[in-house]
């Protein structure tokens, strides 16, 4: 479904969110009773854990809305959007409503977040001066959340994502994509690879530009569709190191690759994690039970990255493996 144009969404979607989110909001009394009428048949009082969870991210997602809405006001109905003191307030905003979220959602469901082993990433994530670029995995419920709270609240560091175009079907995530140093791309048409392009040559020191190179969640069969797309390209060296991982799907390279070759400056961070759920129903059955998510960041300087494009291919397969290897550990 094509994604409707600027002022639908504005005068139509952003509206019907603000006002479904006020009606549930307004019906929350109810909404825990019920849940607390209902705890008792499922344990670990789920219902109401839930209940409370969405409620959460529904204030803090209407707080968000209507904050973007007063910036615009005083903003001179847009006029002054692009200026750099309105885009420190639409970070501010943006970071509110993520460390506000994050924080809940780890009380909540009983979850320690442990970074082992990941001392020269986080120093490099927290200096200042230098642009990082984020490779990051891609698995379970939450792990984006997970990245833009370290980047954001963390270290400082001002995340720049590439977003799916459908992405904009959600009011905040369309207003702050735009305002902040973000790219909306159509996966079936767009140019991902240039956009990605363009936005590590804007890269500075205090930004950090994110990218999933497995471009989805991992699953079983993206595992399989990733080996069989190499296996018809005729990268059989490729398709072999993929069939070896167990955990993760084979990286596309090339929008890793563009934003290494567009900004040569930058360190890279490679960013593994296991723990999290891989959905809902997994993070049903874990609610009532303490969980720990483990992190390892590795740190690749930028002069340790091959020059030549057939070698960084391979160095990306390298620590994709080695990110695998060191999940499989903990399975």
């Amino acid at each position: 479904m094509p994604v409707p144009p600027k002022v639908v969404r504005r005068l139509v979607l952003a509206p019907l969110a603000v006002a479904a989110e006020v009606v549930l909001l307004a019906l929350s009394p109810v909404l825990a009773l019920l849940a607390v009428l209902a705890s008792p048949f499922f344990g670990g009082w789920r219902p109401l854990r839930m209940v409370v969870m969405a409620l959460v991210v529904a204030a803090r997602h209407l707080g968000a809305l209507l904050a973007c809405l007063a910036l615009w006001v005083t903003g001179g109905f847009g006029h002054a959007a692009s200026c750099a003191t309105m885009q420190r307030r639409h970070l501010a905003v943006m970071r509110w409503f993520v460390a506000g979220t994050y924080r809940v959602i780890v009380r909540l469901a009983h979850v320690e977040v442990r970074f082992t082993e990941s001392d020269d990433a986080q120093a490099a994530l927290a200096t200042p001066g230098r642009p990082v670029l984020v490779f990051g995995r891609h698995a379970g419920e939450g792990d984006t959340l997970l990245v833009l709270y370290e980047l954001l609240c963390r270290h400082e560091r001002v995340p720049c994502v590439v977003l799916a175009e459908k992405l904009r079907l959600d009011p905040l995530v369309d207003v702050l994509g735009e305002q902040l140093p973000n790219r909306f791309v159509d996966p079936r048409g767009g140019d991902t690879e240039v956009e990605i392009a363009a936005m590590a040559r804007e890269l500075d020191g205090t930004r950090a530009l994110v990218i999933f190179p497995e471009g989805a969640n991992f699953s079983e069969r993206a595992r399989r569709r990733g080996i069989e797309r190499l296996e018809h390209a005729g990268h059989a060296e490729e398709a072999a190191w993929a069939r070896g991982m167990r955990h993760l799907s084979a990286p596309r390279p090339g929008g890793a690759l563009a934003a290494v070759e567009a900004s040569p400056q930058a360190d890279v961070v490679i960013m593994g994690h296991a723990g999290f759920p891989t959905g809902p129903r997994e993070v049903w059955r874990l609610l009532p039970e303490p969980q720990v998510i483990e992190v390892r960041l590795w740190h690749e300087p930028a002069g340790a990255i091959p020059p030549d494009h057939d070698e960084r291919i391979d160095w990306l397969f390298a620590w994709w493996r080695t990110m695998d290897g060191w999940v499989d550990e903990r399975a």
